[in-house]
């Protein structure tokens, strides 16, 4: 029986950012890239869409008027500028997260997004990416430092059960249970947004 391309071959399960940005859209779409090997994502739900949409336009709402430009992006690559792991420098790979949405200060067009102009990242936490939202990335974007992470959490039926909010904690490299929304997401993120906006809007088609 033939070996799999990476037991003969380790490297050919790794990816660097130039193959990453030369890789077709649709390809890119379907993946992320942690330390350099490629993590396949599932395909949203139809619900998981319609939130991440609604969640969009409410926080879009929430910007202050006359404060710094505030951006809210939908499934927008991300590119870690901090070390996620105890790699050393020489070597450190690509890694690069799609949060479902990204609050972020204004970049200039054209420049990559990265997770030093991210102040709070959203995952919406369906039953297929509990572990990889409340585990993997809760712990890369704290030591990535964005400020403010939120959990929409759906239950089986793929409505909402509750928006889970953390916050840096003093170190600045671990997250901190902040609240448990039910019903409501009601709070106020950094640059002065303030959120208010229901569950049922949330899900509204």
């Amino acid at each position: 029986m033939p070996f799999p391309a990476w037991a003969t071959d380790p490297y050919s399960l790794l990816i660097t950012q130039e193959e990453y940005e030369a890789l077709p859209e649709d390809v890119s779409k379907a993946i992320e890239v942690v330390d350099g090997s490629v993590v396949v994502c599932e395909s949203p739900s139809p619900e998981h869409q319609r939130i991440m949409m609604n969640l969009c336009y409410a926080l879009k709402a929430a910007r202050p008027s006359g404060g710094p430009c505030i951006d809210v992006l939908p499934d927008t690559d991300v590119y870690y500028v901090e070390p996620h792991s105890h790699i050393s420098d020489k070597a450190r790979r690509f890694t690069m997260r799609r949060p479902d949405i990204s609050i972020l200060h204004c970049i200039e067009r054209g420049s990559k997004l990265t997770s030093a102009d991210v102040f709070t990242a959203v995952e919406i936490a369906g039953s297929d990416s509990r572990q990889r939202d409340f585990q993997d990335k809760k712990a890369e974007y704290a030591g990535q430092r964005i400020p403010v992470y939120l959990i929409v959490v759906l239950d089986a039926e793929e409505t909402i059960n509750s928006v889970e909010e953390y916050r840096l904690d003093w170190s600045g490299r671990s997250y901190q249970l902040a609240m448990v929304h039910r019903d409501v997401l009601a709070t106020e993120l950094p640059e002065g947004m303030k959120v208010n906006v229901t569950f049922s809007e949330l899900e509204s088609v």
